[in-house]
């Protein structure tokens, strides 16, 4: 399985140019020191690093991976597993490029959140990256590469939008009960994402034990 997640990783290293992450998170950067809401650009790198994980489906079918795997001593589950492993590898690395993206905006005084309702809004968006790579592993390999591109906008859109409301309340939340309401809805959101995962998991090995390379 670490065979795999290093091949995930190595090839979204390839199709994804060092330059441009690099240039992105510059910008990112720069707009945590100038703009009025530095703090919520953190939670921008979790949720693109699992959509760049989830890319990798793409260069899979560009290489005839799937071929390969099937003629190697791996079980199906063993190959599903490597994949969310690799995405959760990426998912990790945002979250890294995120933490830093924060203390920027904290350090220049651009964050617009204090660092307790930034910190919950952070580990929302760790969870909604969670939650996305959840619901796109099955779709990705019941749709395909192709069909699921789009599945991945739609998803992300939703997503984000959940995100961006729950951003506006933490603004909002000033209140003592606000701010525990938020804390129960991160609790409950926590819950459901990770009873999903397994789910999630079983579904994908079942769909992909199905197809044909």
């Amino acid at each position: 399985m670490k065979g795999l997640i290093r091949y995930d990783l190595l090839q979204l290293r390839c199709g994804v140019k060092g330059a441009f992450v690099c240039i992105y998170l510059g910008v990112i950067g720069v707009l945590s020191f100038v703009s009025d809401v530095g703090s919520v650009f953190s939670c921008l790198f979790v949720f693109l690093s699992a959509m760049f994980g989830v890319a990798s489906f793409s260069y899979e079918e560009q290489t005839d991976w799937n071929r390969y795997t099937s003629a190697m001593p791996l079980t199906v589950r063993q190959i599903v597993l490597a994949r969310y492993g690799s995405i959760a590898v990426c998912i990790a690395l945002g979250m890294a490029a995120g933490a830093l993206t924060a203390a920027l905006a904290f350090v220049s005084g651009t964050a617009d959140l204090a660092f307790a309702d930034w910190l919950l809004l952070f580990v929302n968006s760790l969870l909604g990256a969670i939650l996305y790579m959840e619901c796109l592993i099955p779709l990705m390999y019941r749709l395909g590469a192709e069909k699921g591109r789009i599945a991945m906008l739609l998803v992300f859109g939703v997503l984000f939008g959940v995100l961006s409301a729950l951003a506006n309340f933490m603004e909002l939340g000033v209140e003592a009960q606000a701010a525990q309401a938020g804390l129960y809805l991160t609790v409950g959101f926590a819950a459901v994402v990770l009873a999903l995962l397994p789910v999630s998991a079983a579904l994908s090995v079942r769909i992909r034990a199905k197809r044909e390379f």
